[in-house]
């Protein structure tokens, strides 16, 4: 952006040296709007519609990143609140197996009845794993998509995570994303 405007300006600049030239045809020419000189308008006006298409495409670029971030973390929150429901539901399980353990020592439970017990627990906490890793890769997507820093300056970003750490503090680097992707921010 910020070379597409000093192109426009040294054009518009230079814009003068235009009507200088020898040839009196040439000259008439430029006086009256034609020639070099409206070559020239017309090359800069070519270098403004550049580079209001480089704002076009960076607000674009910009607000679909907005978009895939509001996602990932509307993603991150359900995915949370699946994980809610399957740990409850996975310490229901826990408790009826328990019980039904101790109702199997003491010979008024079937082996049958057991083994379904274990591995519905079994499948229970399958599905918890899978929640975990769908939440840990979605914050893999957005530490990706928010440029997250372990170490500098930023904003910092709470990704509430489960299983042996209670959260994620990582560290966002203040400069949007689409700097990433070669375009320059003007704030």
């Amino acid at each position: 952006m910020e070379i597409a405007r000093d192109r426009v300006d040294y054009a518009e600049a230079r814009q003068w040296t235009d009507y200088l030239t020898i040839d009196p045809l040439q000259l008439v020419q430029n006086l009256l709007g034609g020639g070099d000189v409206a070559a020239n308008r017309l090359a800069i006006a070519e270098l403004e519609i550049g580079a209001a298409d480089l704002v076009r495409r960076r607000e674009e670029v910009a607000e679909a990143i907005a978009h895939d971030v509001i996602d990932l973390v509307l993603d991150y929150e359900a995915s949370g609140r699946r994980l809610e429901a399957l740990e409850g539901r996975l310490a229901t399980q826990l408790q009826r197996q328990a019980v039904l353990e101790v109702r199997y020592r003491t010979g008024q439970g079937t082996t049958d009845q057991m083994l379904r017990m274990w591995q519905q627990t079994d499948d229970l906490r399958a599905r918890i794993d899978e929640v975990r890793i769908d939440q840990d890769q979605t914050v893999r997507e957005l530490e990706v998509l928010c440029y997250v820093e372990e170490t500098g300056t930023g904003a910092a970003a709470d990704f509430g995570g489960r299983r042996g750490r209670d959260t994620v503090l990582a560290r966002v680097d203040t400069q949007p994303a689409i700097a990433r992707y070669g375009l320059q921010y003007d704030a």
